[in-house]
């Protein structure tokens, strides 16, 4: 028991103790206030240099964001020039099929006129509309060797076109019925009333039409058959206008062609027509 007491007495005294913990406070305050200084001077060292650091980093990240706008754009204009082909493809293929569509059409209406009279005709597509500086002549792929002679008459779907005036082996030449060589024997198909139509500087008019006869505005003029050239009944013109010319008998007029002229590619080539000589009368022999 007293070795214990001596021992408690012979270590560190309260007083000791009081001081050496005082002093252990003292230094972890100091410590702890050096790290609060230290830690708000990285704060204000970091406030201070971010501009810098700001700075710093706007070429890398101007160029991550320009290669990302490059890439952007390069797939864009890629995409835009593969819609544009695809509409471009789309366009042609669509006005393919229109021209086929037309094409089937006119030759539809072609085989119905065939079947309707013309039967010893020549379909022929036109290779040469005629806006060209040779004459407005049309020139389709049909010649001699397809039994086309000169004189035979040219009708599409819609009616008369012209003549043909000049046969090669495979093709032929065609004035269209608003040449001045031309003139056509047509008849009102609503009265009946002759007349002709002649051509001239790419019109059709009316010359010699009697103001006392019967003539309106969108009376259809046809082929009268009165000559071995133009079968009877095909469509010519179409009247737009008339009106009466003062001190003369005759209409003064407008019309207009039934035929699509230079803009038909299909044709029927149309022999002429066979003119029967009176047969001489017989004799009896003796």
């Amino acid at each position: 028991m007293s070795d214990s007491l001596s021992f408690t007495k012979s270590g560190i005294s309260s007083t000791n103790k009081f001081i050496l913990l005082s002093l252990v406070s003292v230094a972890l305050l100091v410590l702890d206030s050096r790290y609060a200084a230290v830690q708000t001077a990285k704060r204000y060292i970091a406030t201070a240099l971010y501009p810098l650091q700001w700075v710093a980093n706007q070429p890398m990240e101007w160029y991550e964001y320009g290669s990302a706008l490059m890439h952007s754009q390069n797939y864009l204009l890629s995409e835009n020039q593969r819609l544009t082909k695809e509409n471009m493809q789309l366009k042609i293929q669509t006005r393919q099929a229109e021209v086929h569509l037309r094409e089937l059409a006119d030759v539809k209406a072609l085989l119905t006129l065939k079947q309707q009279g013309l039967s010893e005709s020549v379909a022929a597509e036109v290779i040469s509309n005629g806006k060209e500086p040779i004459g407005g002549r049309m020139i389709i792929n049909k010649g001699s060797t397809h039994n086309i002679q000169e004189g035979d008459a040219v009708v599409d779907d819609a009616g008369l076109i012209g003549q043909v005036i000049q046969v090669h082996p495979l093709t032929a030449e065609i004035s269209p019925i608003t040449d001045s060589s031309l003139t056509i024997p047509v008849m009102v198909a609503r009265t009946g009333v002759r007349s002709l139509v002649y051509g001239g500087s790419g019109e059709l008019t009316l010359r010699y039409f009697p103001t006392d006869a019967d003539l309106q505005p969108n009376d259809l003029l046809v082929t009268s058959g009165l000559d071995s050239i133009y079968p009877a009944g095909i469509p010519v013109a179409r009247v737009q206008h008339t009106s009466r010319n003062a001190g003369t008998p005759f209409y003064r007029t407008k019309l207009e062609s039934m035929a699509a002229l230079h803009r038909s590619k299909i044709v029927l080539v149309v022999p002429q027509q066979k003119v029967q000589a009176a047969s001489e009368p017989t004799t009896a022999t003796p």
